[in-house]
């Protein structure tokens, strides 16, 4: 290790210090150390930001990162390691918007070599955060400027897109929003369809419209509204005739490859003809694509990583010109199809992971750098994860083509239009369950993985942080309104959920409905499917499919839970004709924390003049209390702590030239994880105080 590499680990090891305070205290301390860090140009010696991008489908932002050293990130595979955070913004065009933040695992990982020797770093993750964007028609195009500030064990400071990472960096680029569907109201019935539907919220839409007379039809208006027209040969000759950059090889891609694919002279024949009748020359266009391989001019793929949260494959693209896409934001436009593949056992044998697909279209006021966007390919990791003393870092590779699926048997082979890109992951240790084994089992339970959960208290352990994102979760949180259990699935089986009360013994078996998002290649975007799952007379839910190219369940949701109160539950899953069962314990809290505020003031809201000593009492308590924080307008922070206290005396003494208009503000926060997604609940009292001028 050199020199500077040794200086920058004991500043990364003094930053782990000092990073959990905004106290005004370590302010200092944190920019003399980022000096120092710079100085020794360690920013992004660690890890460092390469790409933000976005999936118009998905409503998610995703920011690809990479990470370069086998050292400094506090750990190894089994210890809790660092974090690494990303935030997002979004500006619309009149500044910057605070979108949120996710953040990914890191550990120390060694860097091994892969079957041609080269070394498997750095390492390529991707963290992915979903939205809410502003949107339009499609007639106005939504074109977001994004940015991502990426920085190391420190959550980047909210409403602060000017932030300077100490460990990290920042990019920015330029991503198009979906538009909002237009809906045709043709169908005279339709009315009568929707106000059955809102009646009755229990009742399908589709059954519904079987239930209104020309309900089925109006119904099939609707759908077919909600897809865009697909522009004909026609009109794609119409609409490129006045733009020489888009010649017919291009827009005619689809329908010439079809016709050769077809190897039926007379369908070639009547190619032929239709073109002549454009005036276009058939062989022409053969000729150009022939010569066409790999052509990056239009689209090319920047980045590849794998989503270690949701695990999910994530490739990188960008747009690069306003024409030649099939169309615009109005119409069907065309596919960005990209393949992925995985060298799973450093053999130098790629297999085919899957392949996915983004729609892009014309958009004639793209920006200059054009737009960047994110291909997804969610995939079932539950057989190949390994233990954590055991780091499984695989290569990967994606394959990008416009318009003309990739191959799925040949990784190595190229279409007209794409490029294809290597990268080095690392899968997400867990429970190792052999290809073929069923294992009772979940590894989610309230969004906290299970092996940070006691089993003995039901609450978290240190260094617990939520599956999905890695926000961190204080040591010791209970639960509180819907429990989500996540786990792996096994197509063809089926299992069922017991609960049990530790206070009072009583248990019963989970029987609600199951509402399940999946994802589907097939029919091209949206990919999103959804469904309903129920259990059979014996309690027993089926496991959903899988496959390639689909999914019926993404989030590996088991169940949905509420069972209120504050006891301590027992968690069973058993799984039909297979021994054992699973279980895990947890710990309700479904009571607010108590804030009280009493001011002495005798009954008489004019008690106080200003300049006089302000008195009280107040308590602050939890059964899982986080911190409270009694504060006044007047002076600013009064008391602070993170124990339970009750009816404890303030006082603060006024200013004669301060306003004479005020609040006491009393905020008591809890640890409670709240219904398996958020933290930071809290409760608060203010009391109102204006002084009377000295004298009266």
């Amino acid at each position: 290790m050199s020199l500077d590499e040794t200086k920058l680990q004991d500043l990364r090891q003094s930053f782990s210090a000092l990073h959990a305070s905004d106290h005004p205290s370590v302010a200092e301390a944190l920019n003399t150390l980022k000096e120092n860090v710079v100085t020794y140009s360690g920013n992004t010696f660690y890890e460092e930001l390469q790409s933000v991008s976005y999936n118009p489908d998905f409503q998610t932002l995703e920011a690809i990162f990479v990470m370069k050293q086998a050292f400094g990130y506090n750990g190894n595979l089994c210890t809790n390691g660092s974090f690494a955070f990303v935030r997002f913004y979004l500006d619309y065009g009149s500044g910057w918007e605070d979108q949120g933040y996710t953040g990914v695992n890191e550990h120390d990982i060694p860097t091994g070599t892969d079957c041609n020797k080269n070394p498997e770093k750095p390492l390529s993750y991707s963290a992915s955060l979903k939205i809410a964007p502003k949107t339009a028609f499609c007639r106005v195009h939504v074109l977001p400027k994004v940015r991502a500030i990426l920085e190391w064990n420190k959550i980047p400071p909210a409403n602060d897109p000017n932030y300077n990472s100490i460990w990290g960096d920042r990019v920015d680029d330029f991503i198009q929003i979906r538009p909002i569907k237009e809906i045709i109201f043709k169908n005279p019935h339709l009315s009568q369809l929707i106000e059955l539907a809102i009646a009755q919220p229990a009742l399908k839409f589709a059954d519904a419209a079987k239930i209104v007379p020309g309900g089925e039809i109006a119904l099939e208006q609707i759908q077919a509204s909600l897809l865009p027209q697909q522009l004909d040969l026609a009109s794609l000759v119409t609409l490129y005739k006045d733009h020489s950059f888009v010649s017919p090889a291009r827009f005619a891609l689809k329908s010439v490859y079809a016709a050769l694919q077809s190897f039926d002279s007379n369908i070639i024949s009547q190619t032929i003809e239709t073109w002549k009748k454009y005036g276009i020359d058939l062989a022409s266009i053969i000729k150009e694509l022939e010569s066409t391989k790999a052509n990056t001019s239009y689209e090319q793929l920047e980045n590849v990583g794998l989503d270690y949260n949701l695990e999910q494959f994530v490739a990188s693209f960008r747009i690069k010109r306003p024409g030649g896409y099939s169309g615009d934001l109005c119409h069907g436009g065309s596919m960005e199809y990209v393949a992925f593949w995985a060298d799973w056992n450093n053999d130098c044998k790629w297999e085919y992971i899957g392949t996915t697909a983004v729609n892009v279209h014309d958009i004639n006021n793209i920006t200059a750098d054009g737009l960047s966007y994110a291909a997804i390919l969610p995939y079932d990791f539950t057989h190949k994860h390994k233990h954590c003393y055991n780091p499984y870092v695989v290569k990967i590779r994606a394959v990008l083509s416009w318009n003309v699926a990739p191959s799925a048997t040949d990784p190595n082979k190229l279409e007209y239009w794409g490029n294809l890109m290597d990268k080095y992951v690392q899968v997400k240790p867990g429970e190792q369950i052999p290809v073929g084994s069923v294992i009772p089992y979940f590894y989610v339970l309230g969004g906290i993985p299970v092996d940070k959960i006691s089993n003995g208290t039901g609450l978290t352990t240190s260094g617990a942080a939520f599956a999905l994102n890695a926000n961190p979760v204080e040591s010791g949180a209970p639960f509180a309104g819907v429990v989500v259990i996540q786990g792996p699935s096994y197509p063809g089986y089926y299992y069922r959920i017991k609960v049990t009360n530790l206070i009072t013994s009583a248990f019963y078996y989970l029987t609600d409905s199951l509402w399940l998002v999946g994802y589907h290649q097939f029919p091209l975007p949206p990919h999103n499917t959804y469904k309903t799952i129920v259990p059979d007379a014996g309690h027993y839910y089926a496991y959903q499919s899988k496959g390639l190219d689909f999914d019926d369940n993404i989030d590996n949701v088991l169940a949905r839970w509420t069972p209120g109160g504050n006891d301590k539950w027992q968690i069973d899953l058993d799984i039909l004709g297979i021994p054992g069962v699973f279980s895990k314990v947890i710990q309700m809290d479904n009571t607010a924390p108590v804030a009280i505020l009493n001011i002495d003031n005798s009954g008489d809201c004019t008690h106080f003049h200003i300049g006089d000593t302000i008195t009280g009492h107040y308590t602050a308590t939890d059964d899982y209390i986080s911190s409270y924080a009694l504060s006044a307008s007047f002076v600013g922070l009064v008391a602070s702590g993170n124990v339970n206290t009750i009816n404890t005396p303030f006082s603060f003494a006024t200013s004669l030239t301060g306003s004479p208009c005020g609040s006491i503000n009393l905020t008591v926060y809890e640890k409670t994880i709240h219904d398996s997604v958020s933290i930071g609940y809290y409760s608060n009292q203010q009391e109102i105080v204006c002084l009377q001028p000295k004298g009266k």
